[in-house]
């Protein structure tokens, strides 16, 4: 993250090299940071890494575990697939707005995805306390997981649409002063401020399904959403003379409806509470 930070401008803007590369210039900065990340942790591993090491004996596939990994790994990458959709959906409905337009969903994208950062610490940890305990039978404490985390998250995002609701303007002027861009980021923060709570009930329910071995549920329920956004963004795109306003609704409403759609399917994969 240091070196990306730091190759970042020089390869955008060439400072002290004179030859910038624009937009090319962050891919090549993110490229080169992750290669040294690459050799230096491989270097710690060989050289310095006492506990884990390679076992050519076991090298052999075991595809029984490749199953398992698979099953998780694969709906949790699908809701990857899934926000890409919605994202893409959105500049394509937004191709007609110009530039500004653009600019202002992307970077008040990007604040939300700041301010997420804590509420998803919180989600990312309770999903290994909660699979423990689920591995050992104890639904009693994966339920106190959840509803720690859950209420965690709440909190968190109560505070985030706080801020997005006082100082949406200020946050989208941290990185443009246009006026037309701060025009679609503040409305768009304000709007979307209002299912954060959602959001963090979201997180939370995705975390669990993993602990619980089972990220079907979570991929169902990022799928709900792109039926119940995508459709009726793609028929309000087609209209012409839309407000961008009725996107941002319309994100809010699908975003409640899918937290209450993960929060049916968890019950119904919880097991009762048992002690031991």
């Amino acid at each position: 993250m240091v070196l990306n930070t730091v190759f970042a401008p020089i390869f955008i803007a060439g400072w002290g090299t004179h030859h910038a590369f624009g937009a090319a210039g962050a891919g090549l900065a993110s490229t080169l940071a992750i290669a040294v990340g690459v050799v230096f942790l491989w270097s710690y591993f060989v050289k310095l890494e006492h506990f884990v090491a390679f076992n050519p004996r076991q090298w052999a596939p075991q595809l029984a575990t490749w199953k398992r990994i698979l099953n998780i790994g694969l709906p949790a990458g699908g809701e990857m697939l899934m926000i890409f959709l919605v994202v893409a959906v959105v500049y394509w409905a937004l191709r007609e707005f110009g530039p500004a337009t653009q600019a202002g969903f992307g970077i008040a994208q990007r604040v939300m995805q700041a301010i997420f950062v804590p509420v998803l610490a919180v989600s990312f940890a309770a999903a290994p306390v909660a699979g423990q305990n689920f591995g050992a039978g104890r639904t009693d404490r994966v339920r106190e997981t959840f509803r720690a985390a859950a209420w965690m998250s709440i909190g968190l995002m109560l505070a985030d649409m706080l801020l997005c609701l006082w100082q949406a303007d200020a946050l989208i002027r941290l990185f443009s002063s246009d006026p037309a861009v701060i025009a679609v980021g503040a409305p768009y923060l304000r709007i979307l401020s209002w299912n954060f709570i959602a959001s963090g009930v979201v997180f939370t329910c995705s975390a669990m399904f993993q602990a619980l071995g089972n990220s079907w549920p979570s991929l169902i329920s990022s799928g709900s959403r792109v039926i119940t956004y995508l459709i009726p963004a793609i028929w309000l795109g087609l209209q012409g003379h839309f407000e961008l306003r009725h996107l941002w609704y319309l994100s809010a409403v699908t975003v409640a409806l899918q937290a209450g759609l993960s929060l049916l399917l968890l019950q119904q994969q919880v097991p009762p509470e048992t002690r031991t």
